[in-house]
């Protein structure tokens, strides 16, 4: 995190913080800077309470521009001077669940992945009412590897599905199922590398850095990962199939 990043946010967080429902408030950057496309803050706070409605919130951090609020994922998102910020509020008690079922090692994460898990352990804490969030994190740096092994198990189905979509599409020259089964495919291999990794899953913008710095990775993976991904024509259809073919065993073997 910048100290330009922190610098914008705590004004937020003190706001934040007058409110009894909250019990803690994180930030992650997304970009290096304000030139770069991806960047943007966001501000997950953990709440334990009631917090305002939309208009009082928007009232209490005046002097924004931009203000929106979602009703259905209770997220308000503004800009500060031309900054992007954007604030998620979240229960602590679905957090509590997920952690308890991720040490029963409860096949629950096939769908949603990590990723919650990411930000809540890889976020600059910014203010916090209690030990909440350090002993979620101290729950979460030692999950059994029951919680790894059901992953992998799902995520690996997932992958050998994503797979068989892929190489269908190829075969019958379906270059739109192709383009889709393709992404899907990307997503599920990359899961299933970060979970071998017992990595919890970054943000698909930070695909490209992380992926390549895991520890266990295939030696060809890279290089074959970034043809598979060309878009200049030099590679058919055909090709890219047994790319992913490739890929998914190199993988599969670790």
């Amino acid at each position: 995190m910048t100290s330009r990043g922190t610098r914008l946010a705590g004004p937020i967080v003190e706001v934040l913080s007058q409110w009894s429902g909250v019990d803690s408030a994180a930030i992650l950057q997304s970009g290096s800077d304000q030139y770069d496309p991806y960047y943007f803050l966001s501000l997950d706070v953990y709440c334990n309470g009631d917090i305002p409605d939309p208009a009082t919130r928007q009232a209490a951090l005046e002097g924004h521009s931009a203000f929106e609020s979602s009703h259905v994922t209770r997220k308000d998102r503004f800009f500060v001077g031309e900054t992007p910020i954007r604030i998620e509020y979240k229960e602590t008690a679905r957090f509590d669940d997920l952690v308890h079922a991720a040490q029963a090692g409860e096949p629950r994460f096939r769908d949603a992945g990590t990723y919650p898990f990411y930000r809540l352990t890889g976020a600059e804490v910014l203010y916090n009412r209690s030990d909440w969030i350090s002993n979620v994190r101290e729950a979460l740096s030692d999950l059994p590897d029951g919680f790894w092994k059901s992953l992998r198990e799902s995520q690996q189905a997932r992958a050998e599905h994503t797979y068989a979509d892929l190489s269908a599409a190829a075969y019958r020259s379906d270059e739109l199922f192709f383009v889709v089964s393709a992404g899907r495919y990307i997503r599920s291999l990359a899961g299933l590398l970060f979970t071998i990794n017992r990595r919890f899953q970054p943000s698909y913008r930070l695909l490209t850095d992380e992926l390549f710095n895991l520890s266990v990775l295939p030696g060809s993976f890279p290089a074959r990962l970034e043809t598979f991904i060309r878009q200049d024509g030099a590679v058919t259809m055909q090709q890219r199939r047994e790319l992913a073919e490739l890929m998914i065993t190199s993988v599969l073997s670790l």
